[in-house]
């Protein structure tokens, strides 16, 4: 059956199919599916889709995220469900993942419900690696109020700050435990074009903490679409101040800008292979509410 591109008029059915939970008959509601296209026009987000079989009954599906920095989310529905048949998505994952090895990008990703089973074989079949699992933390943001040392200086983030940003982001990526993996794939520019483009883009939520006179770690947020909620898209501590309760302080900032916003929740994503960050959102009430599997692509040179 041929693979043919899939248009604007198609998007909503297809996130229907792709957003649905895996296991369950039932297709993804509306409110998930209109969040999720409020996010694409929000963002500086890009993308394009492929479909197998007819557009009110694909047999394949695959929708690719082009994200600013050179990497692409590869959303994919579970085969075996919803009219998706293995030997169609199969088909169709290879043409989407060959016309993504055309635009130069560093890598592809795909997030994944644990309970995919029929996804996980095909990610292993087309060449994606399981890198870990992902765990997604949340917590109200108003009460218990916690607040930051005043005697930290914090600087923005704007075109004059933006070597400061690139330097220290660059700098906590040294022996990081968040998917260690990816250190060292991207330029640091591409990099900070990616977090960019994860939520709302306020450069008033990225800062970098100057503790004594020198750049101790970095701390950048986001604001969610059609959530009173802030992303902590990315904290870093530089090696040389670590142990030494700048994650802390980092950590009591994101609350203290969630209190100054009037914004009611923060969530976070970590690495579960990283405890010590996992023991500093613990501390501070974070709780886990979802979990995914992060797998990576990357095209042979």
């Amino acid at each position: 059956m041929p693979v043919e591109r899939l248009s604007a008029s198609e998007l909503r059915s297809a996130l229907r199919i792709i957003l649905a939970s895996p296991g369950s008959p039932a297709a993804a509601g509306r409110d998930l599916v209109d969040g999720f296209r409020e996010y694409l026009a929000e963002t500086p987000v890009e993308w394009e889709g492929l479909r197998c079989g007819p557009p009110q009954a694909p047999t394949g599906l695959f929708l690719a995220l082009l994200m600013p920095g050179r990497t692409a989310i590869v959303m994919l529905p579970n085969p075996g469900e919803h009219g998706i048949r293995a030997s169609d998505q199969l088909a169709t994952t290879l043409a989407g993942l060959a016309g993504l090895g055309t635009r130069g990008l560093h890598y592809a990703q795909v997030l994944s419900e644990s309970e995919a089973g029929g996804l996980r074989t095909l990610l292993e079949q087309v060449g994606f690696r399981r890198l870990t699992r992902l765990v997604y933390l949340d917590r109200d943001a108003i009460y218990p109020w916690v607040e930051p040392p005043s005697d930290v200086v914090w600087t923005g983030y704007s075109s004059e700050t933006h070597s400061l940003f690139a330097d220290v982001v660059s700098a906590t990526y040294r022996d990081s435990r968040d998917c260690p993996e990816l250190t060292g794939l991207r330029p640091i520019d591409d990099i900070l074009a990616s977090h960019q483009a994860s939520g709302r883009f306020d450069p008033g939520l990225w800062e970098v903490a100057t503790v004594n006179g020198r750049a101790a770690g970095c701390l950048l947020l986001a604001r969610l679409p059609r959530r009173s909620a802030l992303e902590l898209v990315y904290m870093g501590v530089v090696p040389e101040f670590r142990r030494q309760g700048i994650g802390r302080l980092l950590l009591r900032r994101a609350f203290q800008q969630c209190r100054i916003g009037q914004i009611r929740r923060l969530t976070v994503v970590v690495d579960d292979r990283n405890e010590p960050a996992k023991r500093l959102y613990a501390e501070f009430g974070l709780t886990a509410v979802a979990f995914r599997e992060a797998w990576l692509y990357r095209w042979k040179l």
